[in-house]
């Protein structure tokens, strides 16, 4: 199988709504994160369902899964909800990256959020190793993110 490797940067609200597309049904354990004060950089890791790939087909496995690091420098703040300290799960869907000049929200199930304050946007995305089979393709139905 030849394997491809994601690696975009945004820039710009129109960047990271191709970001938001692409991390969609991501799973992201609350503790794979970290903050490196010196680059000002957020990072965290995810287990990216790679829908760039939906129809890409094999023998036994239709769809892919891969980890991912997504990293948001010039990052001045951030702020987490109270509803991401609650819950037995550790483990959240990434809904959705929501983001402006100054500003990148990331949307969780269960109605956790982080907000991120920038000094500009400079996001990347990138995946940290080979994707992986599953058989499993989330479901949208009956959804809506508020």
């Amino acid at each position: 199988m030849n394997q491809e490797f994601l690696a975009v940067k945004a820039s710009c609200s129109d960047d990271c709504d191709l970001l938001s597309s692409l991390l969609q049904d991501s799973i992201f354990h609350i503790s794979f994160h970290s903050f490196h004060g010196r680059q000002k950089c957020l990072r965290l890791m995810l287990n990216r369902f790679c829908w760039e790939s939906v129809g890409d087909f094999d023998a036994h496995q239709c769809y892919f899964r891969v980890h991912s690091g997504l990293y948001i420098y010039n990052v001045n703040s951030v702020v987490i909800n109270d509803n991401f300290r609650k819950g037995a799960d550790n483990h959240l869907n990434l809904l959705t990256l929501r983001s402006s000049e100054n500003e990148i929200n990331l949307i969780f199930s269960d109605h956790k959020h982080l907000r991120v304050s920038v000094k500009g946007l400079s996001v990347y995305l990138k995946d940290l190793h080979d994707r992986y089979p599953t058989s499993l393709c989330p479901s949208h139905e009956n959804c809506s993110v508020t």
